[in-house]
């Protein structure tokens, strides 16, 4: 009889939960966002070809390094990404990926962890976990109540890019869930659009953002989870409870590009807090600032909670969802015609071939866009970027280039092979110069040169690409005369 209450209980609470909306619980003095010349630049540099190869990394059509082998991403379902599956290793491909633009480990990008354990220790919290992410119902009762019985470690990706103005204690969040579902979830989930196109998102920003100055902070969150429940954003709320107060507002995507009449038309999930119609409003203002031919509905009072954007809701945080044209709203002025929802979601079938890839690019500038205007870019990092130039010399190359502005560091890179081939690092020098003395006769070797500032996330450009060699070995030809003795 205890038992039958209870579930009772719980089919009530998540039936008011799944069809209603938190109230705001402040209102934002934070005007909407004007046309700025730096998100210009920042989205300039959001290609398609960029876009479209994250969600082919990410969704198991292309190998990619990991560690020092060659791997196809096949499977991104959480109780794969943590238990060594080899199809599974998208954690650490993003991991080695952010790193590789410079993102110090467990200063600038960490690594948050949450259990089983830790996410349902609460009601609370399992009142938001109950929120399936099939957006045609709840998850049966039956596997609600299975949750807590599974037992698992997981971990969120965090990339911080710290402010540099008076507002550097605020922060704006531009978050995705990393992980995919399928029928088979194992050895088949490669969810392109659901979510290797959110990832594709946030993976420009993170490349993107470095370049630049912004007034406040920004975190980039790769949540797991979320195709159990929001389990990686209800643990990143709970754990982070004084940042829920500083958050400026969250941009979640999740799931968009597919459109399959190509009206460029997708759901903006805005909700009813007055800090999510500041997001709202921003995202719109990208959009019509940067001519990005985008129409979409524009939702509040029917806005869904199935995505990880809903786990700050409910700590009253504004926050809005970006979804493709999934439900039918054709009352709303100037939205979506009907519904044109992806039949391949949460299939083996969801792959990059069955996108609008034009309309995949612009949502996710729109996202970068909002992102970047929210944080209110202050402009590059310097000025200028270094122009590099290799001079050999007998045993060495020696490495020149002009001061940068106000630069700290200067990280140098080489390739073995050309211009095009692999650059890595061989050193970070303070001075605007660097002998190279590793080095072989017959190579030729390119360089390239990186300004950076310590104590923050920000770098130039990289430099031109400067060539230098120490040519070939000499050898030399002896003709020894063989002399033969007269007669």
């Amino acid at each position: 009889m205890r038992m039958k209450k209870t579930k009772l209980v719980l089919v009530v609470i998540t039936f008011v939960l799944l069809f209603s909306v938190p109230t705001a619980s402040g209102t934002s003095q934070t005007p909407t966002c004007p046309s700025d010349p730096t998100v210009q630049e920042i989205l300039n540099q959001v290609t398609e070809d960029a876009v479209t190869q994250w969600i082919r990394n990410f969704s198991g059509e292309d190998f990619v390094p990991i560690g020092v082998s060659q791997k196809k991403i096949l499977t991104r379902h959480s109780y794969q990404l943590f238990n060594m599956n080899v199809n599974a290793l998208a954690y650490p491909y993003l991991g080695e990926q952010l790193e590789s633009f410079g993102y110090l480990l467990g200063t600038y990008l960490t690594d948050h962890s949450f259990s089983s354990s830790k996410v349902f220790e609460s009601k609370e919290k399992l009142i938001r976990d109950w929120i399936g992410k099939d957006c045609d119902g709840l998850l049966s009762l039956d596997q609600i109540i299975a949750f807590p019985d599974k037992s698992y470690t997981w971990k969120n990706k965090i990339v911080t890019i710290p402010g540099h103005g008076p507002n550097a204690d605020e922060i704006v969040l531009m978050t995705a869930h990393l992980d995919s579902t399928s029928t088979s979830p194992i050895t088949n989930a490669p969810g392109a659009e659901d979510n290797a196109s959110g990832v594709a998102a946030l993976m420009e920003a993170a490349r993107l953002f470095r370049f630049y100055k912004f007034d406040r902070t920004i975190k980039i969150i790769f949540f797991t989870g979320e195709e159990q429940g929001l389990l990686g954003s209800v643990a990143y709320v709970a754990d982070y409870p004084e940042e829920m107060d500083v958050i400026l507002g969250v941009v979640n995507l999740d799931m968009f590009g597919y459109d399959s009449n190509d009206d460029r038309c997708f759901e903006l999930h805005v909700g009813t807090l007055a800090d999510s119609n500041v997001v709202g409003t921003c995202f719109t203002d990208v959009i019509n600032n940067y001519g990005l031919n985008l129409t979409y509905d524009y939702l509040t009072s029917g806005a869904t909670g199935a995505s990880d954007h809903a786990s700050f809701w409910y700590a009253g945080v504004g926050a809005v969802e970006v979804l493709e044209n999934y439900f039918d709203n054709s009352n709303i002025p100037g939205g979506c015609d009907g519904r044109d929802k992806n039949p391949y979601y949460h299939t083996t079938n969801d792959k990059i071939a069955e996108m609008n890839l034009p309309v995949t690019l612009s949502i996710a500038q729109a996202g970068i866009g909002t992102a970047a205007s929210l944080a209110e870019p202050i402009g590059p990092c310097f000025a200028a970027d270094p122009d590099i130039t290799a001079t050999a010399n007998t045993n060495s190359i020696l490495l020149t280039w002009p001061e940068v502005v106000d630069a700290d560091v200067y990280n140098v890179y080489r390739s073995d092979t050309s211009c095009e081939g692999t650059f890595s690092q061989i050193a970070q020098v303070t001075a605007n110069g660097y002998e190279d003395t590793n080095v072989e006769l017959g190579t030729s070797y390119s360089y390239k040169v990186q300004a950076a500032e310590t104590g923050a996330v920000c770098f130039s450009q990289m430099s031109n690409c400067a060539v230098a060699g120490l040519g070939e070995p000499v050898f030399f030809d002896f003709y020894i005369p063989l002399i033969i003795a007269g007669e």
